[in-house]
């Protein structure tokens, strides 16, 4: 289950994929409902408001297994500058996730709304109506979906990067548990 020094355990591997299937969502949904009909509009943000608030389970399963787990060791040596890149793009998605986990709820509560989780569990503001904070916190909602977004995709050029040129097992060692990953 563990991570070890040549690659990823099931709990690493497990977080990573739910991680990023549920923000490629949490994306699409944000999208569709910035274009949608008012009606289908509040639809999709309850939705994408309540798979939003599972994903705090998640950042925080992420970040406490990471700090006690350590990291993998890299399989191939590369320029100073790629492996900054790949030290910090997996922070940034991170740091990214985590400002729209802030941004939301406070969007939401600043509008004087309270948080429906499924239709289960109701999170009254504890805000009111605040319009200022609630126009700023858009504003940062917006730029943490656009730092996810490019961050994403500097990630998944690292993985082609891998897959394609390096022809290293890096992507295999996100699919398949540690203990079962031979080296190159």
């Amino acid at each position: 289950m563990k991570d070890t020094e040549n690659g990823y355990g099931g709990v690493s591997i497990l977080l990573h994929w739910v991680a990023a299937i549920t923000m490629i969502a949490l994306f699409v949904l944000g999208q569709a409902a910035e274009d949608a009909a008012d009606s289908e509009r509040k639809t999709l943000l309850g939705l994408h408001i309540s798979i939003a608030i599972s994903m705090y389970l998640i950042l925080v399963g992420r970040i406490g297994w990471r700090l006690y787990n350590g990291r993998p060791r890299v399989l191939i040596e590369q320029s100073k500058p790629l492996t900054l890149l790949a030290q910090w793009i997996p922070i940034i998605l991170l740091a990214g996730l985590a400002l729209m986990l802030l941004s939301g709820p406070i969007m939401v509560w600043s509008k004087g709304y309270s948080i429906n989780i499924f239709g289960m569990i109701d999170l009254p503001s504890p805000l009111g109506k605040m319009e200022t904070i609630h126009e700023v916190m858009e504003v940062l909602h917006k730029v943490g979906a656009k730092i996810l977004f490019f961050a994403f995709i500097l990630h998944m050029l690292g993985v082609l990067k891998h897959l394609i040129i390096d022809r290293d097992n890096t992507l295999k060692r996100m699919l398949v548990p540690s203990n079962k990953v031979t080296e190159k």
